[in-house]
């Protein structure tokens, strides 16, 4: 019998190794929502809810004459948003008895350790890029996914966004009659960008680059808008005013095949690349984290991937959308 105390032990440490060798190769593959520059990452919550709330700004400087007090002034509050963690998770597990008598079956259990952290990112993956896709609607279109609004009461990509200030007219982040996707139109919703009024119905200025997000099925139309060296769909030699002006990127999580969403394959999106914040937000209170577990009385080890998170918007004022219906 105390030949065989060891045995426990050396199927734990055997792989627990093989494991972290797996963690090792997949950790550093950062989710593409996060490389594309769209969304900030706040890491440190308070609690399970984190809470934000927008400003107006201030007005231009007044003049004012030799003698006189300087006017005061001061920002105005705008809209909340309340982002509430949820918590995600799975788990495999691995038996001592397939180990010792299914070599073949431990590397499909193995397998399964690699898929379940493929798993977690692509949950965060899809999770992110509905804040986008979604964002033609108030309500959820996949109900494990909330999406966490603004308070104004509309969608994110909307013709009448209000503002908390008396007086503002309401504001559209909506390209003109959801226009399809085309050099020109894109330009149309650059243009709408710079223009963009604030909550307190003055200009926000942006005039740095633009990044275009869409869906697989007009990712090679934008690539050839936005990257060709001459003006695309021309005979002539004009030059392209979008290269090295916008960014394109692409998910499979914007498009009709993942989300299920009507006009998805047609939904394009223009988005300001570096406004003064970041209006996505992908609110962290535990990162996606794997632990192992020996279970002694049934003589296998588990491995889990959890994390908890919310995902969604604070301001809408440097984005713009359409979901190409042309209606």
């Amino acid at each position: 019998m105390a030949q065989g105390t060891g045995q426990w032990g050396d199927f734990v440490n055997g792989v627990s190794a093989r494991v972290n060798e797996i963690i090792l190769e997949e950790q550093n593959v950062e989710p593409s929502f996060l490389s594309s520059g769209l969304f900030e990452k706040v890491s440190t919550p308070d609690d399970k809810v984190y809470r934000t709330e927008g400003v107006t700004g201030l007005s231009y400087l007044q003049k004012f004459d030799e003698g006189d007090a300087i006017k005061k002034d001061k920002p105005f509050p705008q809209y909340k948003t309340e982002y509430v963690m949820d918590q995600w998770g799975s788990i495999v597990e691995i038996s001592q008895q397939l180990a010792k008598t299914r070599p073949v079956d431990l590397e499909g259990k193995l397998s399964e350790v690699r898929q379940l952290l493929m798993a977690a990112r692509q949950t965060l993956e899809r999770h992110a890029w509905m804040v986008i896709a979604n964002g033609f609607s108030t309500a959820d279109i996949i109900g494990d996914m909330p999406i966490h609004r603004l308070s104004d009461a509309v969608s994110m990509y909307s013709t009448a966004h209000p503002s908390r200030v008396t007086g503002v007219a309401n504001r559209s982040n909506r390209v003109a009659s959801n226009a399809v996707y085309s050099e020109s139109n894109q330009f149309t919703a650059m243009k709408q960008i710079r223009e963009q009024l604030n909550g307190r119905g003055l200009e926000t200025g942006y005039q740095q680059k633009f990044t275009v997000a869409v869906p697989p099925a007009l990712e090679k139309q934008a690539v050839e808008v936005n990257a060709s060296l001459l003006r695309s769909d021309t005979s002539n030699n004009d030059m392209n005013y979008y290269e090295g002006k916008v960014n394109v990127v692409s998910s499979v999580f914007l498009g009709n095949a993942s989300n299920g969403i009507t006009n998805a394959d047609t939904s394009w999106y223009v988005f300001a690349s570096t406004p003064p914040s970041k209006g996505m937000k992908y609110v962290s209170l535990i990162d996606p984290k794997i632990e192992q577990s020996n279970d002694f009385d049934t003589k296998s080890l588990k491995v889990s991937v959890d994390a908890s998170y919310a995902f969604g918007y604070s301001h809408w004022e440097y984005a713009v959308g359409s979901d190409g219906s042309g209606s």
